[in-house]
C-alpha cells in the first residue's frame, strides 16, 4: 500500500494516469513544477522507508520494484509516441523517466541510490527547461501541439536550439546530463546482476528518441508558417538559460 500510495505520487505505472490529463490542463509554469517537485518528494520518501527504514527485508522489494520499472519504463515510452500534444508527449516522457529512476532503486545500493538521485536532478534540468520552451511557444502560438513548433529554428533559432538540448538530454544522448544519469542507473544495476532490466531500458531509450525528434523535425525540417521570431519575457528567457546551464554543465562536468 506505501509503495502503491508513493507510486502515485511519483506517476509509475500503473498509478500513472493522472498525469498526461493533469500536464495538459495545467498552466504551463505550474506543470514544470509539477513535474519535478512532487517526484522528488516521494522518491526521496521510499528512500527513506524502504531502503533505510525496513533494513534486510528491504531484499523482497527488488523483484516488485524491477518489475514495476520495466512496465513503467514500457508504458511511458510507448504512450508518448502518437500524441500530438507536448504536453501529454513529455508527461508520457515522464512517466518512462520514473521508471529509468525506479531502475536506480532496484539495485537497492548506495550507488543505486546516489545515481537515482543525480538522474533526477538531471532530470529536473532538462524537463523543465522544455516546459518553460513550450510556455514561450504556447504564449506565441496560443498551441501546445506539437505542428506549432513548425520552422521554430529559422523563427527563433536560440530557442529552437535550447529545446533540441533539452530534448536530447531527456533522450540520454551525449554528452549531456540525461546520457550520464541513464548511463549511471544503468550501470548500478548492472552491478547487482539486473541485466534484463538494463537491456530492455537501453532498447526503450531509442524508442524515445524517435518522439523526440519528432518535436526536433518539426523545428529544423518543416517550413514554417509564420515568420515572427517567438517573443521571450525576461524572466521566461532568463528561467530557460538557467536549465540550460544545468543540462550543460552536468553533461560537461558529471562528477
Amino acid at each position: 500500500l506505501l509503495l502503491a500510495g508513493l507510486g502515485v505520487k511519483s506517476a509509475a505505472f500503473p498509478v500513472h494516469m493522472w498525469a498526461p490529463d493533469t500536464y495538459e490542463a495545467a498552466s504551463t509554469p505550474f506543470v514544470a513544477w509539477l513535474s519535478v517537485a512532487p517526484k522528488a518528494a516521494g522518491f526521496v520518501a521510499i528512500i527513506r522507508l524502504f531502503v533505510e527504514g525496513v533494513g534486510d527485508a528491504a531484499l523482497i522489494w527488488i523483484p516488485v520494484v524491477s518489475v514495476l520499472a520495466g512496465m513503467t519504463i514500457v508504458t511511458g515510452n510507448f504512450m508518448a509516441i502518437p500524441q500530438r500534444n507536448i504536453k501529454r508527449m513529455l508527461a508520457y516522457s515522464g512517466v518512462a523517466h520514473i521508471g529509468y529512476m525506479l531502475v536506480g532503486l532496484a539495485a537497492l545500493s548506495s550507488s543505486g541510490v546516489a545515481m537515482m538521485l543525480f538522474y533526477l536532478l538531471a532530470y529536473m534540468f532538462g524537463n523543465m527547461g522544455a516546459f518553460f520552451v513550450v510556455e514561450a511557444v504556447a504564449q506565441s502560438e496560443q498551441s501546445n501541439g506539437i505542428d506549432a513548433y513548425r520552422g521554430l529554428a529559422r523563427r527563433s533559432p536560440l530557442l529552437a536550439l535550447a529545446m533540441l538540448i533539452f530534448l536530447l538530454s531527456l533522450g540520454g544522448i551525449p554528452f549531456v546530463a540525461g546520457f550520464w544519469a541513464k548511463l549511471y542507473v544503468f550501470w548500478a544495476a548492472i552491478e547487482r546482476g539486473l541485466y534484463g532490466l538494463v537491456f530492455l531500458g537501453a532498447v526503450l531509450t531509442v524508442v524515445a528518441l524517435y518522439y523526440y525528434l519528432q518535436v526536433a523535425r518539426q523545428m529544423y525540417i518543416e517550413a514554417p508558417e509564420r515568420h515572427n521570431a517567438v517573443a521571450i519575457p525576461g524572466p521566461l528567457a532568463a528561467a530557460i538559460v538557467a536549465c540550460l546551464i544545468g543540462v550543460v554543465g552536468m553533461g560537461i562536468y558529471p562528477g
